[in-house]
Parts: structure tokens; sequence; C-alpha cells
């Protein structure tokens, strides 16, 4: 048999029942020493599943092209931007080569000094980000996929490298849901722990270089958006808005549990509102009223991806709000 990182595809077994401590296992194993990483990636890569959990299709399929689109922003910003490297011993990895070969040649460049004055992912054109995660997702499917999915006895999900796609065991999927916010926070540390395991720089927080690495500051083609199409008053109190910074756009189940920007989760909020909000979840009387926001918005923008069908129904934000509520995000803003 292949070892698991040459492995070109490989299916859970349905009919096996998986018990809570078969579960536990699965990422005891990924956290321990019998996972072998001479590198972060599988850090990465379990990180970039779970910002992708709400982003699967009734199937609960994933492409590689969404999980790695995660993965090279979270390394982009981490190897180039902080500087940080990202194996064991003296190879720099694979991944550092594409970012570093891609910057080099990206026309945001504009004739820096190799290694320095990165700018941020977010920043990059649509153009350069399509094709460093398209070369990044080349290399990481080669040998991700497969030695995760070896790691976890081939109980976590399905995949083929034919499709591109990974399928979660429905019972693994539900696991994910209920303990998704210790499961990140356990990931954060190993990951910190490796990190400042290879780096010899001891001064970085190297938590807040992880967070940091994929929250996407400048949001504002979605003002526009949602203030062009109809929002011109606060979601929340119904004050007036306008179309200027002083405009808010909240996420409406808290960025730190989706860790995704998608058009459904925004809403436009005045200052006082989004600043008093801050990291609760939203009354519960609103969810009817966002709901019934997207369905107005999905039928306006069906011909584009920022909302798909295939990912987001009515049940979405209803369902994302209890999963939330469960891991940990109870408090529940009541308003200004």
């Amino acid at each position: 048999m292949a070892a698991g990182w040459n492995l070109s595809e490989g299916s859970y077994d349905p009919r096996r029942i998986l018990t809570e401590e078969d579960l536990n296992d699965i990422f005891s194993v990924l956290f321990s020493n019998q996972s072998k990483n001479t590198t972060s990636y599988k850090f990465g890569f379990l990180k970039a599943i779970l910002d992708n959990l709400y982003n699967v299709d009734i199937n609960l399929s994933l492409s590689f092209t969404s999980i790695f689109a995660k993965f090279a922003e979270s390394y982009w910003n981490l190897v180039l931007v902080h500087k940080l490297k990202q194996c064991r011993g003296a190879s720099q990895g694979k991944i550092y080569d594409i970012l570093h070969e891609e910057w080099n040649n990206l026309p945001e460049n504009n004739g820096r000094v190799e290694n320095t004055n990165v700018i941020p992912f977010e920043s990059l054109s649509a153009e350069s980000q399509v094709k460093i995660i398209s070369n990044v997702t080349k290399e990481c499917s080669k040998y991700v996929v497969g030695a995760t999915y070896a790691d976890s006895k081939g109980n976590f999900y399905s995949f083929s490298k034919k499709s591109k796609t990974i399928t979660f065991n429905p019972v693994v999927y539900q696991y994910l849901l209920r303990h998704k916010t210790m499961i990140e926070k356990v990931n954060y540390f190993e990951w910190a722990k490796f990190l400042h395991e290879v780096n010899e720089s001891s001064g970085n927080d190297y938590l807040e270089s992880l967070d940091y690495s994929t929250k996407r500051n400048n949001l504002d083609s979605y003002r526009k958006i949602l203030f062009e199409e109809f929002e011109h008053r606060c979601f929340y109190c119904g004050a007036p808005l306008k179309d200027d910074r002083n405009t808010h756009v909240d996420h409406f189940i808290p960025w730190s549990f989706v860790k995704d920007d998608k058009l459904w989760n925004f809403v436009l909020a005045c200052s006082k509102c989004n600043e008093s909000k801050n990291n609760k979840l939203p009354p519960r009387e609103k969810i009817d009223l966002i709901v019934n926001r997207n369905r107005i918005l999905l039928d306006r923008r069906a011909s584009d991806s920022l909302i798909d069908s295939n990912v987001y129904t009515d049940e979405t934000i209803p369902y994302l709000y209890k999963v939330a509520a469960i891991n940990g995000f109870n408090e529940v803003w009541l308003g200004k």
C-alpha cells in the first residue's frame, strides 16, 4: 500500500461506527508525534478546513481550490509578510520557494528587493491571487491531503486527486462543528509551538501572527454592494447610513467563529452598533430579517459567486447561530 502522502484517492468506510473516543483520537493523533510533521503544513491544512466548514455542498464536499485558497493566504502572510520559517532543518520547503518565486514575478512587486516590503495577500490583484492559489494547490494536493487522510486512519474524509475534492465523513463533520473552537485553539497552540521551535527569534507573538494571517480588513467591496442594493440604514438600530467609511460592515455571525468573509453573513451597521456588538451574537429576532434579506440578494445576484446557492440556504444562518452558541459564543448582544 502506498504511503499516505502518495495516495491518489481514499475513502472513509460509511459502515464503521465511530464513537466519541474514536473521534477524539483522530485529532489527538494529528496533534501528536505519531503524525510526522517536518513542516507546519498539517496545521495550515486543518485551519483551512475549519475556515471552510460552512462552504461545503450538499454532499459535504469541498474543492481543493477552496481549501488551498485559505492555505495560500495564510502562508503568504506568514512566510513573506511575517518571515516565519515553516520547516525543520535547513530547507525552507517547497511552499516557501513557490511563494518567493511568485512574489518576485508579480507586477505588485514593482522592483522591490527580494524578501522585503511584501504586501499582504489581500492587497494583491485578483489575477495574482488566483495564480498563487493555483500553484500552491498543485503542490499541496500532491502530499498534504493524502497524509492527513492516512493519519486519521481513513476516517476523516474521502478524497480524490482526480476530482480534486474531499468529502467529509458526516460523523466527523458534525464533530468538527460541535468542537470547532476547541480544535481551532489546539491547532493554533500546536502550530505556534512548532513555529517557536523552528524559528530562532523568540520575540514573535506567533499566535497573533497566525490570527492575522487570514483576517481580511478591507471590506469596501462588500460595503458598496450592500449599500447599492438596498441597505441605507443600520441593520440593527435603523439609523441612516452613508456610503462612506463611517458605515461599518459587520459579520452577523462573528468573524472570530466563522473566519470567512461571505456576503450572506454581512450587514451594514452604524459605528456605535458595530463597536458595541463586537464579538457577540446578534439578537435572535434579527435572524429572520437577515434570512429574508439574503433571499433578495440571492435572487438579484444569482449570476455571480458572492452567494452560492449550492452552499448557502435559508438554514445556514440559523444553524451557524446555534453552532456558534455551542462553541462558546453564548453572549447575545442586546443593542447599543
